[in-house]
Order: C-alpha cells, then structure tokens, then sequence
C-alpha cells in the first residue's frame, strides 16, 4: 500500500526517491492513501484521503520528533477513523493486517489531489468557524465531511463508500 504525499509533505519527512512506478497496485480493500501536511490553527496538520472512496481524515500537532513515526500515525488514524464510521472490529483488523507494508511515494493523480484540497478548505472552514482547534469538535467535523455527497464517486458520500467496499 502506497501514501501518495505531496511534495512538501515528502521534504517533512526527508524522503527522497520516492517514485510510485516502482511499486505494484495494491491488493487491498481500501487501496492506496493520498497526504498532504498543512496549517491549521497555526498547528502542522497532516490530511490522509482514500483514492478510491475520498474517506479523510486530519492529524494535528505535527511535530519534528513526531513525524519520524508517520505509518504509525496513520494506522493509529486509519483505525480510529473506522471505528468513528462504524466499521466492524473484524474489518477494521483486516484494513490494518492488509497494510502491514507501507510505502511512501509522491502523488500521481492532479484530480485527486484537487479533492485533497477542497477538502482541505472544508477542515479548515469547520475548525475555525468552531473557534479553532480548541472547541472545535474533530470528530465531528471529520465526520460531517466523510458524510458530504462528491461528484467524484456517483454523488455518494464516503462513509457510505467505505461500508459498501468493507461490507
């Protein structure tokens, strides 16, 4: 499984040579990840987007010492966020043993990377209109957000995406 990053999410993470024909399309459910690492609230922030469902979520409080451990992150937050969707325990175990091997290369795909940044404005439009990071309510918002209809996957949202590929 591949974390498509954006070019400066990449240079955060001191990875170079990273290019994505080296590796094999993933056997996955859920497929490959799209990152990208922003500001929110003046925090470091680092957004993960589903290629296949545009399932999102964010991860702030990005730091130096923290970052070295960005496949932990993610798991953490992948796992997390099925639980928030409501996903079975025993999918959520086969969506985490299906990514045993992580690989992070540089993205490949504008369109999905102009879905990452919509939904970047969308995360942050909820946190700040909640107060920021502080009152605001994350899982919530991340919730709101995977519940948005998108064009992209039939007008479909990606909560209901996800349950469909994971049921």
């Amino acid at each position: 499984m591949q974390i498509r990053c954006t070019q400066k999410l990449l240079k955060e993470l001191g990875v170079k040579n990273s290019e994505p024909d080296d590796f094999d399309n993933p056997i996955t459910l859920l497929g490959n990840w799209y990152a990208n690492i922003f500001f929110l609230d003046r925090k470091k922030t680092i957004i993960f987007m589903n290629e296949q469902t545009r399932l999102s979520f964010i991860i702030y409080g990005i730091r130096k010492d923290n970052i070295k451990n960005f496949p932990i992150i993610f798991l953490n937050g992948v796992e997390q966020l099925l639980v928030l969707e409501g996903i079975s325990d025993s999918a959520i175990d086969k969506v985490l043993d299906e990514y045993s091997q992580i690989f992070v290369t540089k993205t490949t795909n504008k369109s999905l990377l102009g879905n990452m940044n919509d939904l970047v404005n969308l995360y942050t439009h909820f946190v700040l209109s909640s107060g920021g990071l502080k009152h605001a309510d994350l899982m919530d918002i991340i919730a709101r957000i995977n519940r948005t209809p998108q064009r992209n996957i039939g007008w479909s949202n990606s909560a209901e995406a996800v349950k469909e590929l994971l049921a």
